[in-house]
Order: C-alpha cells, then structure tokens, then sequence
C-alpha cells in the first residue's frame, strides 16, 4: 500500500498545514519553518496513546542540519504534513548546523528550561559528555522497553553489539542510526587512473602510494600544469584512522598478550604516521591540509583537485551521481562522463589480509531526554516515532521523498527516482532522514528502489568489507569508565592533535613523544588501568 493511498483512508477532520518550528532553546541557527498551522484532530500514537487532552501529541526533537535548508525546500510542507498524518503527532524540529552542532550540543544539554525531547548526538561513539549526562539520570532507560517487539517492532531489533556501545551503569540510553560495518574504503578517480597508466585498482599499501604519487606528479587530468594532489586531507582526520587499519593497527584499541593496549602505544601506529608524514614532504597532498576547513571535505575530488578519497564509501558514490548529473566529462574520453571506483580493505603487503576500519554499527544516536520528556507517556511517544520512522513508507519518504514528484511506481512494481534534477540539499525531503534509526537496517522496502551502478557498486563493496573490518574492543569499557566519562574528550584530542602536528610535519618524533606523555600524565595513564581493569572483570568478553 502506497503512502499517499493509507494517508487518503485516514485523512484528518481538519486541514493540516504541519508545523516545523524550533521550540528547544536558543540556537546559534534559525529554526526551520515548513509551516505554522496545526491540525486540531485528536490522535493517538500505538505505544504512547492518547494524550491526556485528547489533542494530538507533540515530540520535539533536535536534529543535525546539513545543508543549511533541511526541511525547508519547495514542497517540503507537504514532507511534513505526510509525516504528521502518519504519526498522529505534530513533530517540531529544531534544526542545529552541522558546521557548529558539536559546540552547540554541550549547550543544548545544559540547558533545562529548553531541552528537546529527542536530542541526537552526531557521533558514532559515547563520548563523556553523554555519560557524565547519563550518570545523573539525564535520559530515559530504554532497556525494557526495547524488549518489547510488539509495541516496538523496529526498534527492538537493535542489535547487542550496538546496544552494549551504548549501555551506561547497565542502562541503555540511545537509539543508534544504524549503519553498516563495513561503509569505510577508498574512493578514486577511474578515469583519472585510467590517464596515467593505471589499470588495476589498488590491493596493497605500495598500490595506493603508486596512485596517489601519479595522481599529484604526472597530470592526471591532462591539462599540462602542476595543479592536483594526490589524495584530499582536510583538518578532519577521520581517514587517518582508517588508513592506520591497513598497516595492521587496531581501531583506537588493541588487544595485546591479554590486555587491552592504545594503538598510538604500538610499533604499527608510527609506521602509518611516517608514511603519511611522506606523502606531505613529497607534496603528495595539501601541505597546509591541517588549516583546510572541514566544511570543504569531499569538495577536492569534486573540483578536479585531487584524485583519491578515503572515508565513507557513500560520499565516493555521490561525487559519481555528481559528475553523472552535471555531465562532468572524462579526462580520457570527453565524450564519456568522470568516473569514481571504488576500495574497501587494503593490505599491507601481498602477504597480509586486506583490512579497514569499522563503523561503531551506528553513526550517530538519539537520547530521549528526562527534562524534556517528562513523563512516561512522553516518552513512549517518542519511541513511537523513532520506531514508525523506521516503517517502510517513512523510510521511503525519508530518503527518496513525495511520490509522483520525486519518485513513482513503475509498471513492474518498482520504486523508480523520476526527479534527478535536485542536489540532495533541495530535495523536499531534505533532512528528514535526520530522524531515521534505520532499523533493521538492511529492510527490502515496498516498492523496492531501482538502484543505479554507483549504489550497487558502493554497496557491493561494503557488503565486502564486513569480513576484514577492524573493531575497537573497548568500546563497551570505555562507556563505563569514570576517566573516560571526565576526560576522554580531552584526552582523544590531545592524540588527534599529536597525529596531526607529527604528520604535517610541525613536530618532529621527540616533539611527538613529549604530548604522548602529557597524554598519560594528564590522565591517559589511569584511563589505560582502568579500561584493562573493566575488560579483566568481564566475564564475557
């Protein structure tokens, strides 16, 4: 059954021009307003019921805004008021930059009078603002209730792996959105690959090395002037982590003769550090990459600036869907469009088995808020809603947007994308998959999407990297450690700024040593004894 046919059957008494509104506090952004009238129907919601004044419910939430417009678009009153319909809620959104949202989150949660319902972290770990939070009782414990299929049918499928990442004093205080494991890789320019001589993709270490020295050094896009980089770097050091996978370091953690070991503390970190070190000396990539804002992240490979990516696999897809849409031709054959192809796991040597980071399972959470849903029935509302956005029409809503305007139903029976003219920043339903959990996350959807090459391709790859994907075995330690939970933040910074200053060349390895060692001193020492103490104690690890 289509959306827009169950919406018809259940119609509201009265016309519904949704409201999107930000009624969560200052914010440092506008709120978005996708309208400013509100049904008066009463409505009821499967698990929370009825509100007490027989008026629909209301969830507010707080939600990440990546383009500046989410929900905010031509024809996005008519995403919401969709969305409405088949909640029976009205859902206020307040939209933060995703520029500014890490600084204004700690705000956001300090802030009682005005706290969201719904408040979402955009991080794929507990960081310790989050459990110094949970440890006052700051969120709701959502343990029971996710054992309960029949009221919460979607998210009861959260998977252990994910719960125990998000598992405070033995509560369960986020509801993740789910990603695959395996979404980390190498996106690259084919068609540049193809210029300078390249005609097998990249296995190992030197491969890589070999492509990103042609890419900088031998005009790959044939213009004949010295002007492109190798590989993009940004201030954003993500792809460092995944890049340290391939020279067989652990994923912030590593298991080593029984206990539990910082990766920066093993012989493999400093190796990848000094082979990332070279590509800057060699002026392989961005020399100042570390003064490069991350706003502009993934804009060099679109530029023709650079010819190799590394981090999510989806971004390498929607730089092909960019080049495809705007027609932006091949450096080898004009009459052909630009190309991306795609690497997961990358080995050391031909020796050694391919490797490459994984996800948390999860790339962000939400954490339904005490001060802001205040009683019970306020918060089995909210679940309601995380839970009937992971539906089949919510999803398609979410990510593909209106029938018969975005997309339609072929005769065939499939979800075929008929407005391919919009940037994903236009799109009506913009932002809206803010508020997905995506659980499950691999559910075959109703009429299923017709999937062009880059998707199949990326998600191919994906679906490859599941079985050499590194994990961080700490990862349900460190939610529970006291040393973690006050100075985790500052101690993950402390190493991302050491990383950072070696690999750009500002310090030299004494230089390096000296901030590991205020690493310990100011704290990494007792975090090191305390996670080995949580992981010696555990009896099922």
């Amino acid at each position: 059954m289509r959306l827009n046919k169950k919406l018809a059957a259940t119609a509201m008494a009265a016309l519904m021009a949704s409201s999107v509104l930000a009624g969560c506090g200052d914010s440092s952004t506008e709120a978005t307003d996708a309208g400013n009238a509100a049904t008066e129907a009463g409505g009821a919601t499967e698990a929370g019921g009825e509100s007490t004044s027989g008026e629909m419910p209301t969830v507010t939430m707080v939600a990440v805004d990546h383009s500046g417009n989410a929900l905010n678009n031509d024809r996005s009153d008519e995403v919401v008021q969709q969305l409405e319909e088949y909640m029976g809620m009205h859902i206020e959104f307040q939209w933060e930059s995703n520029s500014t949202y890490s600084e204004r989150f700690g705000t956001i949660l300090m802030d009682k009078e005005n706290m969201p319902m719904i408040l979402t972290s955009a991080d794929s770990t507990v960081k310790s603002t989050v459990v110094e939070a949970a440890k006052r009782d700051a969120f709701w414990d959502l343990t029971e209730y996710l054992q309960d299929e029949e009221a919460y049918p979607n998210l009861s499928q959260m998977t252990q792996e994910v719960k125990d990442a998000l598992t405070v004093d033995g509560k369960v205080i986020g509801l993740p959105r789910q990603r695959p494991i395996g979404r980390y890789g190498v996106s690259y320019r084919a068609d540049w690959a193809e210029k300078v001589g390249i005609t097998e993709a990249p296995e190992t270490i030197d491969d890589m090395y070999d492509m990103i020295y042609k890419f900088a050094k031998e005009d790959p896009d044939g213009n004949g002037q010295d002007d492109t980089y190798g590989m993009e770097m940004t201030k954003y050091t993500g792809p460092f982590d995944i890049i340290q996978t391939w020279f067989g370091v652990g994923n912030k953690w590593v298991e080593q003769d029984g206990k539990l070991v910082p990766v920066h503390q093993t012989a493999e970190y400093m190796e990848a550090l000094n082979w990332l070190r070279g590509l800057v000396e060699e002026g392989l990539v961005r020399k100042d990459f570390a003064a490069i804002d991350t706003s502009t992240w993934g804009d060099g490979i679109k530029k023709g600036e650079a010819g190799v990516f590394v981090d999510v696999l989806d971004t390498g897809k929607r730089t092909a869907q960019y080049f495809d849409t705007n027609n932006i031709a091949s450096v080898v054959n004009p009459d052909e469009k630009a190309s991306i192809a795609y690497v997961g796991a990358v080995k050391k040597d031909e020796n050694s088995e391919p490797k490459t980071l994984s996800t948390g399972g999860y790339g962000g959470f939400f954490l339904i808020t005490k001060d802001g849903a205040k009683t019970e029935e306020d918060l089995k509302n909210c679940l309601t809603f995380l839970d009937k956005m992971c539906d089949n029409d919510m999803r398609i809503l979410s990510d593909y947007g209106l029938e018969g305007f975005q997309w339609q139903e072929t005769e065939d029976g499939k979800l075929e994308v008929i407005q391919t003219g919009l940037e994903a920043g236009q799109t009506p339903n913009n932002g809206l998959n803010q508020a997905q959990c995506y659980l499950p996350y691999n559910m075959t959807l109703d009429p299923e999407p017709i999937k062009d090459d880059f998707t199949k391709e990326m998600e191919a790859v994906q679906l490859a990297n599941e079985e050499f994907t590194v994990a961080n075995p700490a990862t349900k330690y460190l939610v529970n450690s006291e040393t973690n939970a006050s100075r985790g933040t500052t101690l993950d910074q402390l190493l991302d700024d050491a990383r950072t200053q070696y690999i750009s060349g500002a310090i030299d390895e004494a230089g390096l040593q000296s901030l590991w060692d205020q690493w310990a001193e100011q704290g990494g020492q007792d975090l090191i004894d305390e996670i080995n103490e949580l992981y010696q104690a555990d009896t099922n690890k």
